[in-house]
């Protein structure tokens, strides 16, 4: 059984303010330099692979932190240091007429169409903004495509060098072969993930109703048996600090 755990970051508080927050492109503040620097910091081990957002507030912090990646094992079969591959479908669901407007202008003026959008976005989506079906169907491709590569070298390895892979690879089990893998995102982005990973994609109130705060860092561990099969488990928070 070979796995990908997937170390899901949503990015730091961003300079602008109050403002509803898609496609606008704003950097993070101060804080958010901070933010997501301590939540990084906070997941030791080896990092196999640092994916991210083509978004300022994303991509400046992706880069630096990539930069840092010292890989200490001279059997790992990865750059030193990391490169971070940008992804534009990682980006946050675009807004439409809605995009960088305070939310107390949003309420205001447009309270209601806003609140149903926040129970269903599915059949209420923003004015002149991207569809629930097109986001999820880019985020989804994004991430099999990095779970695809990541399992596909997995194989390669082992195929090239099985008495090595123990060295390359932690190890959570005899039977399990991990690889860690940072995504740096929005909250859209691991809203969505996080919903798939717990099989309740378009549930009513999913997205309004779950609070992830800023530099949040959510697990995913994702499965490959023998014949290709996949299966997501969601972390528990609390199973993040054993994350390598």
């Amino acid at each position: 059984m070979r796995q990908v755990r997937l170390l899901l970051l949503r990015h730091g508080e961003c300079e602008g303010g109050s403002i509803l927050r898609g496609r606008v492109d704003v950097p993070l503040s101060a804080k958010g330099w901070q933010q997501m620097s301590a939540a990084a910091e906070a997941q030791p081990g080896i990092r196999h692979g640092i994916y991210s957002s083509t978004s300022r507030r994303c991509a400046e912090f992706a880069k630096a932190f990539a930069g840092s990646v010292v890989v200490k094992d001279q059997h790992l079969n990865v750059p030193n240091p990391l490169s971070v591959t940008l992804l534009d479908s990682l980006q946050e669901l675009d807004f439409g007429d809605w995009d960088g407007r305070t939310f107390e202008e949003l309420y205001q003026q447009e309270g209601e169409r806003l609140a149903a959008y926040w129970q269903n976005p599915w059949l209420a989506p923003p004015p002149q903004g991207e569809s629930m079906a097109s986001f999820e169907q880019r985020v989804n491709a994004a991430i099999e495509g990095i779970l695809d590569q990541a399992f596909a070298q997995m194989i390669q390895d082992n195929q090239a060098a099985p008495t090595e892979l123990s060295k390359m690879l932690s190890v959570e089990s005899s039977a399990a072969q991990t690889a860690t893998i940072w995504v740096i995102s929005h909250g859209g982005v691991l809203r969505h993930l996080m919903a798939r990973a717990l099989g309740a994609v378009q549930v009513q109130g999913f997205y309004s109703q779950l609070t992830l705060p800023e530099a949040a860092v959510v697990g995913i561990n994702v499965l490959e048996d023998a014949f290709g099969e996949r299966y997501w488990r969601l972390d528990w928070p609390g199973a993040m600090s054993r994350c390598t």
